[in-house]
């Protein structure tokens, strides 16, 4: 998970974390102040999750707002053939 990304988008994602855990108020994330850690502990305290099932929600939750690395590269540019060469056909 890129947490950079998250930290860019913070009103997107605080708005989700918001509608997964309704318990979560604009205070509490604005004390987070975009912190992965205190994120994690804030969601424990307001909804009794431990702490790992906090995370692994969270990253989760993230996962799907965040495209992955893999996901935003350009694809490769489909093989040209040389000048004046035909593409082969069946058989």
């Amino acid at each position: 998970m890129d947490w950079n990304a998250i930290e860019g988008d913070w009103k997107h994602v605080a708005a989700k974390m918001k509608e997964k855990w309704s318990a979560l108020t604009d205070d509490d994330l604005q004390f987070v102040d975009k912190n992965k850690d205190a994120l994690v502990a804030k969601v424990h305290d307001r909804t009794g999750l431990e702490r790992s099932t906090a995370e692994r929600q969270l990253d989760a939750l993230i996962a799907s707002l965040v495209p992955s690395a893999s996901a935003v590269q350009k694809p490769e540019a489909p093989h040209m053939l040389p000048s004046g060469a035909k593409p082969r056909g069946p058989g």
